[in-house]
């Protein structure tokens, strides 16, 4: 499995907002300027199957009616691309090609092959393209469902979320976990270096920092930490 790491950074950064690729076929989340750091990374768009969406915060999704927009009114590709995320993920991506004036829902139905998958239970398991995609709810503040992801039972993302049972959950069923780094310390919404160090040490698996602010990468960079790696965007492996 191929996995690139298309950003790792939070809004207030210059660098791009928490995004992976997995083997340029599944994506999770689709933030700001993911298009473009695609194709200036020479990946082709058009290879993506599918796109698993942690939570409906516009720095996880504001590329996707971009992506969409080029798939198939670009490129013109007619394979399906299944969308999987919270209840609600089809009319809120409807309402961001409405607020940037692209097709309305009539158009994007009739001329996108998209399939939707919505989630509302606690945890669902997927099957997607040749995939087992397990989502797993977890806590991000006030912002409800909010999703991690196992895929193959090999690697996984936390999305946005303070640390919980179902955090845990996620890195014992995964050899390597890309997390939510966000803060020195922990909150309810996001996990800090006390939350990554604590799970790094207790499960003895890898952790990839992710979603960092400048401040807490610069001290996640000036000491080792056993299992916790500090990379830039762009940052690819193979597992």
């Amino acid at each position: 499995m191929k996995v690139e790491l298309v950003g790792t950074g939070a809004i207030y950064t210059k660098y791009n907002s928490a995004c992976t690729l997995v083997n340029e076929e599944l994506i999770i989340d689709m933030p700001n300027g993911t298009l473009k750091q695609l194709l200036k990374s020479n990946h082709k768009p058009e290879k993506i199957k599918a796109i698993l969406i942690t939570h409906m915060h516009g720095d996880h999704i504001a590329d996707i009616p971009f992506f969409l927009k080029h798939v198939f009114n670009y490129i013109k590709i007619d394979n399906e691309i299944t969308i999987i995320g919270p209840t609600g993920i089809e009319d809120k991506i409807v309402e961001l090609f409405e607020a940037y004036r692209f097709e309305d829902r009539e158009e994007i139905q009739e001329f996108m092959n998209i399939k939707f998958i919505e989630l509302n239970e606690e945890e669902k398991q997927i099957e997607v393209e040749n995939y087992k995609v397990n989502a797993i709810q977890v806590s991000h503040g006030a912002e409800k469902p909010a999703y991690g992801y196992t895929i193959n039972n090999t690697i996984s993302c936390t999305g946005d979320s303070g640390i919980c049972e179902n955090i845990e959950k996620l890195i014992k069923n995964s050899k390597v976990t890309i997390a939510d780094t966000s803060l020195r310390e922990g909150d309810h919404c996001h996990m800090g270096i006390d939350n990554i160090k604590y799970l790094a040490e207790k499960y003895n698996k890898q952790i990839i920092a992710t979603h960092l602010r400048d401040t807490t990468r610069e001290e996640l960079s000036k000491q080792e930490y056993k299992n916790i790696l500090v990379v830039e965007d762009g940052y690819k492996f193979e597992i």
